[in-house]
């Protein structure tokens, strides 16, 4: 008689793939997080001093205007990897090389024309490289680690926001070099990945009460769109705090004096290092913290709720270590958000056949925030002057998050 097949979950985490997902993950949080923090806001300073929100908003919109329709086509053309060659791997190396190259653009864009076409560039590459990165949660992860491994996914978004001290610590003003430092390792973390690929079978578990490979149209009712608008809603207080973080910061630097910050960009790093100390351990917590109360819906709305409340502190905070609190509180309470629904939504699109174009779709709550927050920015800034139209822009994403926490307890097949 012969042995009975090996299990795929246990076999596949020993292989060292879930570690290299992480670790990929990274990568591709660093391609964007020193980016969209620091690197673009200061060159826009550096080349527009005068109309700074307005330039950036504008570079922010257009690239979540791409970024929309690119991960769409990036998690269908992923998705037709899979069926024909059994693997997303082609796409992500693909993807990868566009990204070096865009943030190399970015290092030589000296005009706001120059630095759109580097956005547009790097938008519809990052999204060609993340669609099918997203996916593998859904194809190689089954549901009992879906929690712990969408929990450290999690965590690498605030590990990279460690890179946002660094870059701000070496250097103190605008330069070219910091855009390759970032894209050398976005590199090296994406790269382990696909050297060691394995072919390992697709673990997946057909949805409840419908055979896999139904049409993609039918999760847009119900419980999946809840969990769209939730995340969506979310994702405009994220954007809100992280694209305009650096001039948020350099409205109220004078009060950042204190603490041994001297310039905005050390302001920042301060900030990031702070907040993401306990980012990282609250996107870790929350995903075990799922797994084990098998439910995902208790974390998702507590998180939604603290985020709402340090949004509004972030408003109004008169002191400069409120400022450091709320920013803190908001990071850890977003990391866990995202991570626990990140779970949530991979076990929402497992086992059906077109999971990539699903997650495609889902990754548009990703990507139209960015281009809702600049356009409210903007209308904001038509009508107010100085630190009041980031500090309006922060209570009406206060306003979405509360709402986000309603939307997830609409949920009713995921607990």
């Amino acid at each position: 008689m012969s042995a009975p097949p090996r299990a795929p979950g246990p076999a596949l985490h020993s292989s060292g793939f879930e570690p290299r997902l992480i670790l990929a993950t990274l990568g591709a949080f660093t391609a964007f997080m020193p980016l969209l923090v620091l690197l673009l806001p200061r060159r826009v300073e550096a080349v527009a001093p005068g109309s700074a929100l307005a330039d950036l908003s504008l570079l922010l919109l257009v690239g979540g205007l791409v970024a929309s329709g690119a991960h769409i086509l990036g998690g269908w053309w992923s998705d037709r990897w899979m069926a024909r060659i059994g693997t997303r791997r082609p796409q992500i190396l693909i993807g990868l090389l566009l990204v070096l190259a865009s943030l190399s653009a970015f290092g030589w864009a000296m005009t706001l024309a120059q630095l759109m076409l580097a956005m547009i560039a790097f938008q519809f590459a990052f999204n060609i490289l993340f669609a099918p990165l997203n996916a593998l949660l859904a194809d190689y992860v089954p549901d009992a680690r879906k929690g712990l491994v969408a929990g450290a996914q999690g965590a690498m978004l605030p590990l990279a926001g460690f890179t946002v001290s660094l870059v701000g610590w070496v250097s103190a003003g605008d330069a070219g070099w910091p855009f390759a430092m970032v894209a050398a390792f976005v590199g090296l973390a994406i790269a382990p990945l696909l050297v060691g690929w394995t072919r390992a079978p697709v673990i997946a578990t057909a949805p409840r009460g419908e055979a896999p490979g139904a049409a993609a149209w039918k999760l847009l009712r119900g419980d999946f769109a809840y969990a769209w608008i939730a995340r969506l809603l979310v994702q405009i207080g994220a954007v809100s705090v992280i694209s305009y973080l650096f001039l948020y910061v350099d409205s109220v630097a004078s009060c950042a004096r204190g603490f041994g910050a001297q310039t905005a960009s050390a302001a920042v790093a301060l900030l990031a290092l702070v907040s993401n100390l306990f980012a990282i351990l609250a996107g870790l917590a929350a995903g075990r913290w799922s797994d084990a109360l098998g439910a995902r819906k208790p974390v998702l709305v507590a998180t939604a709720l603290v985020m709402a409340a340090m949004l509004g502190l972030l408003a109004w905070a008169p002191h400069w270590g409120l400022v450091i609190a709320a920013h803190a509180l908001f990071t850890a309470a977003l990391t866990a958000f995202l991570s626990v629904d990140s779970a949530m939504v991979a076990s929402l699109v497992a086992g059906r056949r077109r999971r990539g174009a699903l997650l495609g779709m889902m990754n548009l709550t990703n990507t139209l925030p960015s281009v809702i927050a600049p356009a409210l920015a903007l209308s904001l800034a038509a009508g107010a002057l100085g630190g009041a139209p980031l500090r309006s822009l922060m209570l009406l994403a206060a306003g979405a998050t509360v709402l986000s926490a309603l939307a997830v307890t609409r949920i009713r097949t995921i607990r």
